[in-house]
């Protein structure tokens, strides 16, 4: 992680919107604009679009619920997030999500920044920030594929992939 210096503020939204799960995430900081230390996301999650449960070991992960009502499972535990709420969920917990809302914004912050890049790569760029048309079916094999590889290099582990409903 190196030291960042740099002023840096986020002007054009769209810019860094990316249609992922379902949903379309803003991508607010990265590792390039933060010297490594954290990333922040605005995820804009659909109901029914959450990722299985899985554990980060990597980085640690913190969720600030702006709307919508989202319920976590962190290590066997549940955890009720109403808009305003925040939970940190430190590295190495066994965790997953699911919004009760019918949609929900939350941010996501990293630390350390890192695994944003297999977000980036496995989306794709928005062109308006609002939601997809909602996904016909389950993501293609090769999309699946690439999703395994990727959480190998980012430190994903336990992951039921057979389980993800959208790309």
């Amino acid at each position: 992680m190196q030291a960042s210096s740099t002023v840096y503020q986020l002007k054009n939204r769209l810019e860094r919107t990316r249609y992922y799960m379902g949903g379309y995430w803003v991508f607010l900081a990265t590792a390039a604009d933060t010297g490594g230390r954290f990333s922040l996301i605005e995820a804009n999650l659909r109901q029914g679009m959450e990722p299985p449960a899985h554990v980060h070991t990597y980085e640690d992960e913190s969720f600030q619920l702006l709307e919508g009502e989202i319920e976590f499972i962190a290590d066997g535990k549940p955890y009720l997030l109403k808009a305003g709420e925040f939970l940190h969920l430190p590295i190495g917990v066994h965790h997953t999500f699911k919004v009760l809302s019918p949609t929900a914004v939350v941010l996501i912050h990293l630390v350390p920044a890192g695994l944003e890049a297999m977000f980036l790569e496995l989306s794709q760029p928005a062109t308006e920030l609002d939601y997809p048309p909602a996904p016909a079916g389950p993501p293609p094999a090769e999309w699946l594929a690439r999703v395994a590889q990727l959480q190998q290099k980012f430190g994903i582990r336990h992951m039921d992939n057979r389980q993800i409903k959208a790309q």
